[in-house]
């Protein structure tokens, strides 16, 4: 019996340690922000708190994409509003 993919992708997230990936998520953001990552917070506002404009976006779209190895919907990436919402949606790719 083969299995889908999404069982695939649930699997291998099982064996990640979220944190962690959330504190690479981090690295990225700040990089690009150019932020200390103290500034990174899950409840704040993408744009708002930290100034990220569309091609900012973008950067850390591709760089998050290239870290994890995943594809993510950009107009799903564009709808994220806070930190959280960011690490929710690479969960779900994951």
């Amino acid at each position: 019996m083969k299995k889908s993919k999404k069982n695939l992708r649930t699997r291998n997230f099982k064996k990640r340690d979220f944190d962690k990936i959330k504190e690479e998520i981090n690295s990225i953001i700040a990089k690009v922000a150019k932020v200390d990552r103290s500034e990174i917070k899950e409840d704040i506002n993408i744009r708002d708190r930290l100034g990220i404009e569309s091609l900012h976006a973008i950067e850390i779209l591709a760089a998050i994409e290239t870290k994890f190895g995943i594809t993510i919907d950009p107009a799903k990436a564009f709808e994220a509003v806070t930190i959280k919402d960011l690490y929710e949606l690479v969960k779900s790719y994951i």
